[in-house]
């Protein structure tokens, strides 16, 4: 199952009515933003648009997402137990409270209007009656609409790992459409409000629309009192059978919660671990804030085990992605009934926690990159003659020319391995462009130690060699390590795949050793050099690897439009 389809029948469609209800907004705030153009262009949007959302189906379908939306968001706030939430999701709370409360001002007086009174709701006739002793509260929905919409898509889109390539880009628009919207509403109602200055104006307008007469008013004002009491009352509800449930549930028996390295506490039954830890204020890693759709607040079950209900739904499609024990389980899921002791398998990073960034979130995501490996041959040998100053000396001279061949070419190092390093490329870009990367870099840093080696030549005495190995694969990116020591790096088997081809070189005598999927992908072909199947330990197949005596023998490696580009005209 895909990341972002996971979750249990609740959790979908939450989801699906909410992208329902974003995808009527994004447009209606397109719509407002046409003001910058001119009224009419606002009001023949709006005509296309009500083609789709005043028909039968679209209303039908727009109905029945928001009160999915809703009802399910009073759902999940009557079975809270805690009300410590991380910013971002007590944001998303309050701003998804607030939003019924403006909106069906809106809606009753609008599409209310239409229904009940055949009113044509035109956006000069709104905006007359808006515009501007309303402006602030409908700026204020429209906000409210927004930051809540944009806060549920980045906390879901993040578990793709793809979206870090496109934050940047929706992160922009997510910014322009409002700031459009608000200045579109802003210039089309000061247009309307200076058009109504002339005589008899607004008695026009309010005949052309078929304005609600007194009866027809007085029953709107009826029914907007009438759903505003009842969203009301249901928020009460939701609000009261939590607190309820904690006053039954403080008078009842607790159990024992031992963290594995941190504090024992005593609750009552019923809570899920991950509200436990928030109510005890217990560090606790949760990306996704609780809907099973990450793994990052996994924890191992050492005691109490057999006590839990088994995994289900969407906490057991996420446990089998990962390919986890039965012993480990979701800490947003399971409540205990009895003792528990655990271990938390994922830090809670502090956020101003350092570490380089290569494009994954501080708890675990998966990357596809290109891996270099890269060690110096016999350095051992000409260490041992030489002063401890001048190891150091020739160490970053070499590694400053590597480094600069592996940064031009849009790599990063990752870590230095006493003589040798670690280097990642593709975080932008994707992998193709990765690989193409890495055996740029390989191939700069084998003419880079000519340079070198010329420099050095009667302080060395010898000239420095490397080795190099190149793979591709999926990596986990997060942060490793104890408490504060922890570093953004990663692990996984290409990782220990490119390690192997470097440590391959010395047996074959060359320079470099890549995969063949390496290879491919760059768009380089390996019939220009000798391959074989090699057995890596730690993977159950042979790879096959294209063995290539010097680097510089790749030559230019082009970009893709450049490969396609063969005849006339391709300037």
């Amino acid at each position: 199952m895909h990341v972002l389809a996971r979750g249990d029948v609740l959790q979908r469609l939450r989801l699906v009515s909410g992208l329902v209800i974003f995808a009527f907004v994004a447009t209606h705030f397109l719509n407002h933003a046409l003001g910058l153009v001119s009224l009419e262009a606002m009001q023949a949007m709006q005509a296309w648009r009500k083609l789709v959302t005043r028909s039968w189906a679209g209303s039908a379908l727009l109905l029945a997402a928001f009160a999915v939306h809703v009802g399910l968001a009073l759902y999940r706030i009557s079975q809270r137990l805690t009300w410590r939430l991380p910013p971002w999701e007590a944001a998303q709370v309050l701003t998804g409270l607030s939003i019924p409360l403006f909106l069906l001002t809106h809606v009753v007086y609008n599409r209310g209007a239409a229904s009940l009174a055949g009113t044509d709701d035109s956006y000069a006739y709104e905006l007359a009656n808006i515009w501007p002793g309303l402006a602030w509260q409908h700026s204020l929905l429209l906000l409210a609409v927004w930051v809540h919409a944009c806060i549920g898509l980045h906390y879901w889109l993040g578990l793709a790992p793809w979206y870090r390539r496109v934050r940047p880009l929706l992160f922009a628009l997510a910014v322009a459409l409002p700031v459009a919207a608000l200045a579109g509403f802003s210039v089309a109602g000061r247009e309307v409000g200076a058009r109504l200055q002339k005589p008899g104006a607004w008695e026009r307008l309010q005949a052309d629309a078929r304005a609600p007469d007194a009866a027809a008013a007085a029953r709107l004002e009826t029914l907007h009192d009438r759903l505003q009491a009842g969203f009301l009352a249901l928020l009460l509800l939701a609000l009261l059978v939590p607190a309820l449930r904690s006053v039954r549930r403080a008078a009842g028996p607790r159990i024992e919660i031992a963290y594995r390295g941190g504090p024992v506490v005593r609750v009552p039954p019923g809570p899920t671990l991950l509200e436990i830890s928030r109510m005890h204020e217990v560090p606790h890693a949760s990306v996704c804030g609780g809907r099973a759709r990450c793994s990052t607040c996994r924890v191992g079950v050492e005691r109490g085990l057999a006590a839990l209900a088994p995994p289900a739904g969407a906490e057991a499609a996420t446990l089998a992605s990962i390919m986890a024990p039965p012993h480990v389980r979701l800490a947003c899921q399971i409540r205990p009934s009895g003792p528990l002791t655990v271990t938390r398998l994922v830090p809670a990073l502090p956020r101003s926690g350092r570490g380089r960034r290569v494009g994954g979130h501080p708890q675990g995501v998966e990357r596809t990159l290109a891996v270099l490996f890269l060690d110096t041959r016999g350095f051992t040998r000409i260490a041992e003659a030489r002063l401890p100053y001048d190891v150091v000396f020739i160490l970053n001279r070499l590694f400053a020319e590597v480094g600069e061949a592996i940064e031009r070419n849009g790599g990063a190092i990752d870590k230095y391995l006493g003589d040798g390093l670690m280097a990642l490329f593709g975080t932008r870009g994707g992998e193709a462009a990765g690989c193409r990367q890495a055996l740029r870099a390989a191939r700069d840093i084998d003419l880079a130690l000519d340079r070198l080696n010329r420099e050095m030549a009667g302080e060395i005495g010898r000239p420095l060699e490397v080795g190099m190995g190149i793979d591709v694969g999926p990596l986990v990116v997060g942060h490793i390590g104890h408490a504060g020591t922890a570093a953004l790096t990663v692990i996984g088997t290409t990782v220990n795949a490119a390690s192997r081809l470097e440590a391959l070189t010395k047996d074959k005598g060359c320079q470099l050793i890549a995969a063949a999927e390496v290879l491919a992908l760059a768009g380089v072909g390996a019939d220009a050099f000798p391959c074989e199947a090699v057995a890596i330990r730690g993977l159950s197949a042979p790879r096959t690897v294209a063995l290539i005596a010097r680097a510089r023998e790749l030559g230019d490696i082009a970009e893709p439009a450049a490969l396609e580009c063969k005849g006339e005209g391709c300037g």
